[in-house]
């Protein structure tokens, strides 16, 4: 066995972190767990603006062999040592750790409320990955709405310990585009701290799957991928078009859970962009090459199985496998088999890269000797 690593693995906020900190603050707004919603009585997360039934979102195996393995990622997600076990029980070295609920937080409408939780959980996550700095990289979740703020918190996160940060997948309709200068203290910081910005999904303007209920699920497909698709219109609008890569030429991007099929073709348009539809109708042309910015644009994939249409397409280096841990795509406790079917009857290089060095590299990770000579 050969250590892997995962670039998008999740963290279950402890039931009572936000309510416990915010509850008396926000009363009727902070993110909690109840017992009913619309007349159901189930388990939901109130996530501050919408709800998620949590034996949906949990989807896992009802034998006593598929619960006991849940209660196992639940407590590797409140005991940092358990989550160690399990990263040694599955052949991972390290993973980026990225949240749960406070994804769908970032989608609520009270801005304050929303800085708030951001401020609780990365309290929570820089202690959490205390346990083993070099093993868990825990990424900052940072609200959006107003810079100066989230310049502030990123520097104070930084000295916590915490090496990436996650943003809004995109601006609300109400907020200024992120290609305005209204946000460029925020990438300087981010580029100034050497920290890569990562847009996920469920932080943007869709809504994720699981917080549709009743007649709206009638809306799940064609929402779900519009939910999947979101990163697409960001990095070529604002990131690229936008200028935002041109004036911080040093700024790092990571596209979280879109997976990477897709990059050839939205790589097609954005060359077309460039020499052809943009121009001709004045939009303003990046400073580059469009495959210039593709080093800097880093992709997390879970199980993409068309994952190899990327080749001689974008930079290989930029692509990497992630475990989902402990969500219900979730690769454990089989994540060597998986990564093995997946990548197996590629090049052993090509593989090694995706499955351990290129989110290592991508990220500065501190990687046991018996695999870190390639890392160089």
């Amino acid at each position: 066995m050969e250590w892997i690593n995962s670039s998008d693995s999740h963290i279950l906020e402890p039931e009572d972190l936000f309510e416990g900190a915010l509850g008396a603050k926000y009363p009727d707004e902070c993110p909690r767990y109840i017992d009913a919603y619309q007349g159901v009585e189930a388990r939901f997360y109130y996530t501050g603006y919408e709800y998620v039934r949590i034996d949906e979102i949990v989807e896992g195996d009802q034998s006593e062999e598929g619960q006991a393995l849940q209660e196992e990622m639940i407590r590797a997600s409140k005991d940092p040592y358990e989550r160690l076990k399990c990263l040694d029980k599955d052949g991972v070295w390290a993973e980026i750790l990225n949240s749960t609920w406070m994804l769908y937080t970032m989608r609520a409408p009270n801005d304050d409320m929303v800085r708030d939780c951001c401020r609780v959980y990365n309290d929570w996550i820089a202690e959490h990955c205390s346990a083993d700095r070099r093993r868990l990289y825990g990424t900052a979740m940072v609200h959006m709405q107003d810079p100066d703020w989230a310049a502030a918190e990123l520097e104070r996160v930084r000295k916590r310990g915490l090496k990436s940060v996650l943003i809004n997948c995109d601006t609300r309709p109400e907020w200024p585009l992120y290609q305005d200068p209204h946000y460029d203290r925020f990438w300087a910081a981010a580029q100034d701290l050497e920290m890569p910005v990562t847009l996920h999904i469920i932080t943007g303007n869709i809504k994720d799957l699981f917080t549709f209920h009743g007649e709206e699920r009638k809306k799940v497909p064609g929402a779900t991928y519009q939910l999947l698709q979101e990163c697409t219109w960001v990095l070529s609008n604002e990131f690229i078009f936008g200028g935002i890569m041109d004036r911080f030429p040093a700024l790092k991007i990571v596209c979280s859970e879109f997976e990477v099929s897709w990059l050839p073709y939205w790589l097609f348009r954005q060359r077309q962009m460039r020499s052809a539809l943009g121009p001709s109708m004045g939009i303003r042309q990046p400073d580059h090459e469009i495959d210039a910015y593709l080093p800097r644009i880093f992709h997390g994939m879970v199980d993409d199985s068309a994952w190899d249409l990327c080749i001689g397409h974008v930079p290989m280096t930029n692509i990497s496998w992630g475990s989902d841990f402990p969500h219900a795509r979730c690769t454990y406790p089989n994540s060597q088999k998986i990564v093995g079917d997946l990548f197996g009857d590629h090049d052993p290089e090509l593989m090694a890269g995706i499955t351990y060095y290129n989110v290592a590299n991508y990220y500065g990770m501190e990687l046991p000797e018996s695999r870190a000579v390639a890392a160089e």
